[in-house]
């Protein structure tokens, strides 16, 4: 069984020990990018591991992503070569455009700003995928995909491409189902990964979006109720309805237990009654907005 963590946000002093835990709990695919600045931690963590004789390298299956600022012919190779670089790999097992929108390259700010306001660049991500699919000929990436795309943007992605994206990797939730864009990835045979499957909670309350914030998810009286139901918490419900859909999903902690917990949700499956509640709750609220460049032509949350 393929269980997967989620390694943004993660106080960088636990990252290498949430790591280690998540593998003993049975964990085999890391989700990690160059803006979390914890790849450093994670490789360690691989390398121990790896030492101890408990996972070899074929065992793991490790994402990354390229940052909004290294969408430049020449920066994309080099994100990924640092990557690699903190990770102590050889390769990726997949390598995603982590947002469509191209930041300006100011030394190494992952959000460049002049005044108070946003630089962004107008590099078209289409370009940057012929970057990836060259990432993909050398080796170094097995796989390649994008996270944060719109319908219209995979539509034309595909239609210029050589090497289609495997993976579309986005918010899910029940308060923000995205049927439409489920539905589309599927019908091109572009796998889903759905991060802040619990709304996100864990973020800076400063982020938090007044009455339109998901970070009360874990708390919804219709999801307590299902989980009170079958006996498992509000979190396992959670991730058993990404499951039930064929959706790849990423939870995030630091917490042993919750680590543990989040593993455990292949011995109970959710009615369709639960689903259709479940579904019922959507209200297009999103943890994940970046309000700053939302005026760009290739602001995706629209």
């Amino acid at each position: 069984m393929l269980y997967l963590l989620q390694s943004s946000h993660l106080p960088r002093t636990s990252v290498q020990g949430a790591v280690e835990t998540a593998i003993a709990a049975g964990y085999r695919h890391i989700d990690t990018a160059y803006s979390y600045g914890n790849e450093v931690e994670i490789g360690k963590a691989l390398r121990s591991k790896m030492q101890q004789g408990i996972i070899r390298r074929e065992d793991m299956f490790i994402v990354s992503k390229l940052w909004c600022t290294h969408h430049g012919p020449e920066d994309i190779p080099a994100c990924l070569n640092k990557s690699l670089n903190d990770l102590q790999l050889d390769y990726l097992d997949l390598y995603l455009v982590h947002f469509p929108v191209g930041l300006k390259k100011m030394g190494d700010e992952l959000f460049p700003k002049k005044n108070g306001k946003m630089l962004t660049s107008d590099i078209d991500y289409v370009d940057v995928w012929k970057g990836m699919e060259a990432l993909h000929a050398s080796g170094k990436v097995k796989s390649i995909g994008v996270s944060n795309f719109n319908i219209l943007q995979l539509e034309r992605l595909l239609a210029l491409c050589t090497v289609p994206p495997a993976v579309n990797q986005v918010e899910l939730h029940p308060y923000l189902t995205q049927t439409e864009l489920i539905e589309f990835c599927k019908s091109k045979n572009i796998a889903l990964t759905a991060y802040s499957p619990f709304g996100s909670p864990a973020r800076p309350p400063e982020l938090f979006r007044g009455d339109t914030d998901p970070h009360k998810l874990l708390e919804d009286p219709v999801v307590t109720e299902i989980a009170r139901k079958h006996r498992h918490s509000p979190a396992q419900v959670l991730l058993r309805y990404h499951v039930q859909q064929g959706i790849v999903v990423i939870p995030k902690s630091d917490k042993p237990h919750h680590i543990l917990e989040n593993t455990k949700i292949f011995d109970f499956s959710l009615t369709e009654e639960d689903m259709r509640a479940l579904r019922g709750l959507d209200r297009g609220w999103k943890a994940c907005l970046l309000d700053d460049i939302k005026s760009h032509p290739y602001y995706p949350f629209v």
